[in-house]
């Protein structure tokens, strides 16, 4: 029976409940190529988009930006040597923009308008392959993280950023001989060894509350006013009210357990589907058990 109504809970919340995909706003970091790949396309576009303003506004060329032209020349050949596999021709460019007014630019700026294509072909092909290595790296950690470190598995995937504070000096204040320490293996130990022995550890614990010092024994003890016939319908199975009533409060939008069923799809159960799931929940408490799914 817990199969069947996990498999229909699903299979009816999927075709009628709104879904939507949840993601984290993490940030890889690109790798140093890709980061230098980006920043010459970008230098190849603006060198490329001077040149168009020269076509549409060729008196504006002077001496002065003609020898700034000379710089740009250099950067663009060492682009053009540094990704020569991406250019089957690498273009031969002029080294004064004065020789290119005969033809106003146009062949100067078709060569620049190739080789930025390229270039971008390139960019969009190398981004590509880091973002699908860094999501595989990333789904291996996390599935590293679920079997060895939950606490880091949870903190990935709610993108939450351990918040810590540094210690760069610790004063031990002794009587006879007080000590600062700034070495960050000293510091290290003596914090462990201070919250180690801060508060000191019985080897035996209380076996009752009247071994308990004053302060605490009144506190632990059974209160008089409270009957202990309280307890015993503790783990009473629910009736169809109380679990109608427990669910009903329940907040949305959490992350379901391991069955995928989420308080959303049990809030929309139907009254036959209900009464299944009670008898389940019902079997639970009797039985002291939870089936797997």
């Amino acid at each position: 029976m817990c199969e069947y109504l996990h498999a229909n809970i699903i299979a009816g919340a999927n075709a009628v409940l709104p879904a939507h995909t949840v993601g984290n706003d993490h940030t890889p970091k690109l790798p140093k190529t890709l980061e230098t790949l980006i920043q010459h396309y970008r230098f190849l576009n603006r060198v490329l988009h001077s040149i168009r303003l020269l076509r549409k506004y060729p008196h504006t060329l002077s001496s002065s930006y003609d020898h700034k032209w000379s710089g740009f020349l250099t950067r663009l050949n060492n682009i053009f040597n540094l990704y020569k596999s991406t250019f089957p021709i690498v273009p031969v460019l002029p080294s004064s923009l004065f020789s290119c007014r005969t033809d106003n630019f146009n062949s100067l700026f078709q060569s620049l308008s190739h080789a930025s294509k390229l270039l971008r072909g390139l960019h969009f092909l190398k981004e590509k392959e880091f973002q699908d290595s860094s999501i595989k790296a990333h789904l291996e950690s996390h599935d590293q993280n679920f079997d060895t470190d939950i606490s880091s598995f949870i903190n990935s995937a709610l993108s939450r950023s351990r918040r810590q504070i540094t210690l760069d000096r610790i004063f031990i204040d002794h009587p006879s001989a007080p000590q600062l320490l700034t070495d960050s293996k000293d510091i290290s130990d003596a914090a462990v060894n201070h919250f180690q022995t801060v508060v000191p550890i019985k080897a035996t614990p209380p076996s009752n509350t009247s071994a308990l010092p004053d302060r605490w024994r009144s506190a632990y003890s059974p209160m008089n006013t409270v009957s202990p016939d309280i307890y015993s319908s503790l783990l009473a199975p629910p009736s169809l009210e109380e679990w109608l009533s427990t669910v009903s409060f329940m907040p949305n939008g959490k992350a379901p357990g391991p069955s995928m069923i989420t308080y959303e799809m049990l809030k929309h159960l139907g009254p036959t589907t209900n009464n299944l799931f009670l008898t389940l929940i019902r079997k639970c408490f009797a039985s002291a058990d939870i089936p797997d799914l």
